[in-house]
């Protein structure tokens, strides 16, 4: 039977209470609050406090206890014998013993703790359950279940005095000593006692960084000497001096420093249950610990967690020996958690709805990118998920180290053929559990693989066997009465997310990013004029614009602006690059076919501007931030400029339907007159525009 604790007042004739708290630092500030409902209940009992030599510091400066007794659990027989004959011959009206030890129950009291108690369904949290324990110590008589409106009362306020003055004025003599006077910083308390638990310093760093260029904060580390290695790490990787006090500080220095500091990141650790008692605001990291059980707890505070299946698994070792629990938090989402604790949105990730997210979208190069965006915002809105992309073997380097996504799927077609490998694939599909599906472009075998691993909700449209999804929105992108960006969001609304962006992101790789410092040094860098990028390729002859003047154009930007112009088609449209090879006067820098996707990136990055046929590449080039002309044809408004043109600021999408109606696409009867009417003057006179803005911006 559940008890329901009546709020009667005790009995003024307990004299004595016997507390027995936990060896671990941790677990023992948890029960703090089941110490101060006791001193509150009984104000003029005398309180006796067994704790272990880690926990001493939380009750030997404590005003609110009379006896403390430091008692190592490993002690001989022989001492813990003499204890119990010490504490039996004290005599004591209540004992709460949170550890369950056996002086609970060789010792004879009016009120005791009970064993095996029976808990409130709400009451999932240690802190909730150790105050519970006390409160039925004193209030044994059954009347039903606890209301959590009743342990609010009994949870009301916390007491700091076991920080000692002589803590305090250490303290701030250190900070004083470092050029910090006001709490205005931010503390990171990277160390635990479990390497399991840590998170890397590389993270730390940037999270570090970001904090100090973003939000204008000071940066105090603190510790023990060991994490010394990771403050100098942070320190080395940061634009500003941080304060590194790991070492430096006692237990009770750092129960003041925490007391001060207006946010607090770290690992799960003893530091972050004193600043959750302390009531102060915090971002921690948790993966194999359950953060229901053992979270911040206090008023505002963010448990930053993936929902990988392994964790929480509350083990002392990793059985997976690869720590993806740790490794699968991004410094994105540690920075996503400190930014809704700041604005005090923190609700937003403790909302479970959707754990585990799949958003497929397995076709081309542009579309991958153009659904970034909607990474962002569904990882914006459901933080603490996991969240999966299934892609295409191509455009897997786009979405590999993406901060908003935690795994990468790859979906080959090619491969995947066959009711047999299409039930494998499904399979895989299913071990990862997910409960939600987002396609955001439609296929029948995507949507047959994501039914057939039994996702609970699938969104997407109604093309290609709708009836395998949960939720179909109509299929009208033919129409084009809007850009595939804000397509996409049609379908996040249905899962909830409301937020939209346009910012598209790609992962720049280092070793790339290193060959095309190289490649720029050796063979672009030397001239004054910009560095021009020319795409004449694209998938459908519909696309092309006249490769002749594509070659023309080149020889102008040469010979007009100075320009190092670039030729970039991939390897399989070599035959187009070599037409324009054929027809210039002044030969471009030929770069057909010579770099992957993610050091056409960092290439595309390096340059001032970028000409292309309406392809892939138009789209890497706005997700660096380089700007764009983008060259249309055809005259359907599902394939135009205002579906698939260029969103960055400064981009242009020329466009001039030639009236055709219909248009007949690759089968064109006109020679394709759409792209042929765009002049080279046009595009010339656009690139001097973009490129005198650029110069002006810089300036």
């Amino acid at each position: 039977m559940r008890l329901r604790l009546k709020p009667a007042a005790v009995s003024p004739q307990i004299r004595r209470i016997l507390y027995i708290t936990m060896s671990n630092l941790g677990d023992a500030v948890m029960a703090l609050p089941a110490f101060d409902f006791l001193k509150r209940e009984c104000p003029s009992a005398r309180v006796t406090v067994v704790a272990a030599p880690r926990t001493r510091c939380l009750f030997e400066h404590h005003p609110g206890v009379d006896e403390l007794i430091v008692f190592d659990k490993h002690s001989s027989l022989k001492e813990k014998i003499a204890l119990y004959g010490r504490l039996r011959r004290a005599g004591f009206d209540v004992i709460v013993d949170l550890k369950n030890s056996f002086y609970s129950w060789g010792l004879k009291a009016r009120y005791k703790s009970p064993a095996s108690p029976r808990y409130p369904s709400w009451a999932r949290h240690d802190y909730q359950r150790h105050l519970l324990k006390a409160a039925m110590a004193l209030r044994p008589h059954p009347s039903g279940p606890v209301r959590q409106e009743e342990f609010r009362e009994w949870d009301c306020c916390r007491n700091p005095s076991f920080i000692s003055r002589k803590d305090t004025d250490s303290l701030l003599n250190l900070l004083t000593g470092h050029g910090l006077e006001t709490g205005n910083f931010v503390l990171l308390v990277p160390g635990s006692r479990s390497d399991m638990k840590k998170w890397n310093g590389a993270g730390y760093a940037q999270v570090a960084g970001e904090l100090q260029e973003r939000y204008r904060k000071k940066v105090v580390i603190a510790g023990e000497r060991s994490e010394e290695p990771v403050a100098r790490q942070i320190a080395s990787a940061v634009s500003e001096p941080v304060i590194d006090l790991c070492g430096k500080t006692s237990l009770g220095m750092l129960c003041a420093l925490i007391l001060r500091a207006e946010l607090v990141v770290g690992s799960d650790s003893g530091a972050l249950q004193i600043a959750s008692y302390l009531d102060r605001p915090i971002v921690g990291l948790y993966g194999p610990t359950d953060p229901d059980r053992y979270g911040p707890w206090s008023s505002h505070s963010i448990a930053v967690r993936k929902n990988v299946l392994c964790a929480p698994c509350s083990q002392a070792a990793c059985l997976r020996r690869d720590h993806a629990c740790m490794k699968t938090i991004l410094p994105y989402d540690v920075l996503l958690a400190v930014k809704l604790i700041l604005e005090g949105k923190e609700e937003r990730f403790r909302d479970r709805r959707y754990r585990r997210i799949l958003v497929a979208r397995t076709d081309r190069l542009g579309d991958v990118l153009l659904s970034t965006p909607a990474l962002r915002a569904l990882r914006d809105r459901y933080p603490s998920s996991f969240i999966a992309v299934m892609v295409s073997p191509y455009t897997r380097s786009l979405v590999e180290g993406n901060p908003y996504v935690d795994e990468v799927i790859v979906f080959d077609k090619d491969k995947e053929k066959g009711l047999l490998a299409t039930l494998a694939f499904s399979r895989r599909l299913a071990r990862f559990s997910f409960d939600l599906a987002i396609v955001l472009h439609p296929t029948f075998r995507v949507h047959l693989v994501t039914f057939l691993a039994g996702i609970r909700d699938r969104i997407g449209y109604d093309w290609k066997a709708p009836y395998f999804l949960t939720r179909a929105l109509p299929h009208r992108k033919q129409e084009g009465l809007k850009h595939e960006m804000e397509y996409n969001f049609d379908l996040l609304r249905e899962a909830g997310v409301d937020e939209t962006c346009v910012q598209m992101h790609i992962p720049l790789d280092k070793a790339s990013e290193e060959r095309m410092e190289d490649f720029f040094n050796r063979v672009v860098a030397g001239g004054p004029g910009p560095v021009i990028a020319l795409n004449p390729a694209a998938s459908c002859p519909s696309k092309l614009w006249p490769v002749e003047k594509f070659a023309r154009l080149s020889d102008e930007l040469q010979k007009q602006l100075g320009a190092r112009v670039l030729v970039i088609t991939d390897a399989a449209h070599r035959s187009i690059s070599e037409q324009l090879f054929n027809l210039v006067s002044i030969r471009p820098v030929d770069c057909s076919g010579m770099f992957s996707v993610s050091e056409l990136a960092s290439l595309l990055k390096r340059c001032s501007l970028l000409i292309s046929n309406d392809s892939g590449p138009v789209h890497m080039a706005v997700a660096v931030g380089t700007p764009v002309i983008s060259i249309f044809g055809r005259n359907q408004p599902g394939l135009g400029p205002r579906r698939w043109g260029p969103v960055g600021p400064r981009d242009i999408a020329l466009h001039k339907p030639a009236g055709c109606s219909p248009c007949l696409a690759h089968d064109c009867q006109k020679g394709f007159e759409c792209l042929a009417s765009i002049g080279i003057e046009e595009v010339l006179e656009h690139a001097k525009s973009i490129l005198a803005e650029s110069s002006g911006q810089r300036h």
